[in-house]
């Protein structure tokens, strides 16, 4: 199985505070990994290290040229609460795309709990956990191979959590979940 993202002694400090020092990870192909830690302990700086919208201090960070790679943030992206639920998750694709991927929306929307109805509701209108099941939605839909999720659970009651872990079982693509619960 190959690997799909390699850390070799990776380190990072904000300010005075060393988050991490001499970190390995190896993620490869379908791996599921759940990372747990205090808020503010450096979970979700190293997800914006591993998706590359951070730098490490210093280490080295190797992704295989097959890897698609996908997040599942805390937060909705402000740009998209004028989206329609459907269009916020068809924005996830190129325009080419977003016509012949319309029925795998409509399901992927069903799969998650969403009603027909609702896939027309403003992002801006949904719930917190409403907002947490179309970024999952969003990671999903471009068919990736690695998803990393940051605190997915927040705003979720019980059935929702049990539908995601029920969606998690079932995905092919590997998952490095972090979570301070």
């Amino acid at each position: 199985m190959p690997a799909l993202l390699q850390c070799h002694r990776l380190s990072h400090s904000v300010g005075t505070k060393s988050l991490f020092q001499k970190l390995d990870l190896t993620i490869q192909s379908g791996d599921r990994i759940g990372l747990v830690g205090h808020n503010g302990s450096g979970k979700s700086t190293l997800l914006s290290i591993l998706d590359g919208t951070e730098q490490a201090d210093a280490g080295d960070l190797a992704r295989n040229g097959e890897l698609r790679l996908e997040t599942v943030e805390q937060f909705i992206n402000p740009r998209l609460l004028d989206f329609t639920l459907l269009e916020a998750l068809l924005d996830k694709l190129p325009e080419d795309e977003k016509t012949t991927s319309r029925y795998r929306a409509d399901q992927l929307l069903s799969q998650l709990g969403f009603t027909e109805t609702e896939s027309g509701f403003l992002v801006k209108d949904l719930s917190g956990g409403q907002h947490n099941r179309l970024m999952f939605a969003r990671a999903v839909m471009p068919d990736p191979n690695l998803i990393l999720f940051d605190e997915p659970t927040n705003h979720l009651d019980l059935m929702t959590l049990l539908m995601i872990e029920t969606f998690l079982k079932e995905m092919r693509a590997g998952f490095l979940i972090i979570s301070h619960d």
